[in-house]
């Protein structure tokens, strides 16, 4: 009875903290797989405009049906017409095929085939693109197959003019394209360490009575984070996401990460004291972590300023550790050097601790 109402006068007492760490988490968690619930697009709808009506258009049709990004929702007479859906919305790619589409192709003669889509959504833009190339890629080849075959009766002599060179290309690492998989596996950790870094700032709001409290405030904030980083883990592998390398490694990174993060909070918070401003430089500094953590854009790539954004951020380290084991599974004595190389952010706890030890000293003495 007696640690149950510590339990609750400690909630009561930092009731954002336990809001921080006991709702936000499934609820983001919930919410960012919602958004990427289909892993990849499917079913995007697109609109035709046959000037042709013959039976190859239609077979053309039918291969663009096939593919599972696209489906055909509306036949339109003039280009016009389509494009207009196209503006409001409705559709958000158009196929022309033009007249004596049918002719040309067997004759053998060039033909044009319009394919106009919406680039100014990224990821729908994509999807499209390599939709009609794989139906067009499929489409040229049967025809050039049925084209050959009237001049040789074997099928492989047929297909080897036709494709002389076929390729094997086999993708690695996410090889179902899955943009949930690219996606939740920086953007989890991303909010996890926001989370770290807010339920820290609750914790400290007020100076703490000693150093002794501020460092069990420390230590329960890295527990709590690496309580719901464990399930953060268990989701991505229970997702079918690549565990190839040590995870136990991963997890060790992801403490050394809930710390860094802590003691920078800890140290902004000592130097700042108020929690608006600190919360302030909080956001300015872990915003663009999405952009900078080398997920989304490769840090061989970024300009100088990007890189040294990336080189001062913590999760920017735990993400190449992450992707090392996850994905490629390389040799634990390599990704421990990226875990020792996190290290050097836990010297702001250091600055932290003394802001602290200076001001209730001063305030003992004042007393």
């Amino acid at each position: 009875m007696y640690h149950f109402n510590v339990i609750k006068q400690y909630m009561q007492q930092y009731r954002m903290f336990c809001i921080v760490w006991v709702v936000l988490p499934p609820f983001l968690g919930i919410l960012a797989y919602s958004i990427f619930f289909h892993s990849i697009p499917t079913d995007l709808p697109i609109g035709v405009v046959d000037d042709d009506r013959s039976s190859l258009s239609r077979d053309l049709q039918f291969y663009i049906e096939s593919v599972p990004a696209t489906q055909i929702v509306k036949q339109y007479n003039s280009l016009h017409d389509a494009k207009v859906d196209l503006n409001q919305g409705k559709i958000y790619g158009i196929v022309v095929i033009p007249h004596n589409f049918q002719v040309h192709v067997r004759k053998g003669v060039g033909v044009n085939i319009g394919v106009y889509y919406n680039a100014q959504f990224l990821l729908i833009g994509k999807a499209i693109n390599s939709a009609m190339l794989q139906a067009l890629t499929t489409f040229n080849a049967l025809s050039s197959v049925g084209r050959n075959l009237a001049k040789d009766a074997n099928i492989n002599i047929a297909k080897a003019k036709t494709m002389p060179i076929i390729p094997k290309i086999e993708a690695l690492f996410n090889p179902r394209n899955d943009y949930a998989q690219f996606l939740l596996t920086i953007m989890l950790p991303c909010m996890w360490q926001i989370l770290v870094a807010v339920g820290m700032l609750n914790l400290i709001n007020t100076t703490p009575r000693n150093i002794k409290s501020l460092l069990l405030k420390l230590l329960l904030n890295i527990s709590v984070a690496s309580f719901w980083g464990i399930i953060m883990l268990a989701v991505f592998g229970a997702l079918g996401y690549p565990r190839e390398g040590n995870m136990y490694i991963v997890l060790l990174g992801l403490i050394v990460l809930a710390g860094a993060v802590s003691s920078i909070v800890i140290c902004l918070h000592s130097i700042l004291k108020h929690a608006s401003a600190t919360i302030s430089a909080i956001a300015a500094y872990t915003a663009p972590s999405l952009a900078f953590a080398g997920i989304t854009y490769p840090q061989n790539s970024m300009e100088v300023f990007a890189s040294f954004w990336s080189q001062i951020l913590p999760i920017s380290y735990f993400m190449k550790l992450y992707l090392q084991q996850a994905n490629y599974g390389v040799d634990s004595a390599y990704s421990l050097n990226i875990i020792v190389q996190m290290l050097p952010f836990w010297l702001f706890l250091v600055v932290g601790v003394c802001v602290y030890y200076l001001r209730i000293n001063k305030g003992s003495i004042a007393k």
